[in-house]
């Protein structure tokens, strides 16, 4: 598919399980879920006590409608700076691309990543790698 042809929410997730075989027939092609941790405590007390599954099960939703997934990260040291390899290991697992925004140095992050290779391609503003045994991509935001 040609990426002229995609079409991308962008969400935190929440409604997502009730909403993806909706968005699918609407022709959403990709969704980007705004998720900053997956510890399940740390998201309760950052996200004013919503709780983690919905989203969890709003993602698994959306990849059992053939959907796209990118999760936008922000890390922040000190909060959520010892789960950067948590979102590597969802790369291991899953066609997710785990974006980075520039919330924290990028070289600290990418020290906790030795051995990332650079993916070839254009992804506009974003600095996109891979472990070569990984299913999906980390990117940084440029």
């Amino acid at each position: 598919m040609d990426s002229k042809d995609r079409k991308t929410i962008v969400t935190d997730g929440q409604n997502l399980v009730e909403n993806a075989e909706e968005l699918k027939k609407n022709g959403v092609t990709d969704v980007t879920v705004e998720l900053n941790t997956i510890n399940y405590s740390r998201y309760a007390k950052s996200h004013e006590g919503k709780e983690l599954q919905p989203v969890i099960d709003g993602i698994n939703a959306a990849v059992g409608q053939g959907m796209k997934i990118r999760l936008d990260v922000a890390l922040e040291e000190g909060f959520n700076d010892d789960e950067v390899l948590d979102f590597l290991q969802l790369t291991l697992l899953h066609y997710y691309d785990v974006i980075f925004l520039p919330t924290m140095d990028y070289d600290k992050i990418k020290a906790k990543l030795p051995g990332l290779r650079p993916v070839e391609g254009d992804f506009g503003d974003i600095d996109m790698y891979k472990y070569a045994i990984a299913k999906g991509r980390i990117g940084f935001i440029k």
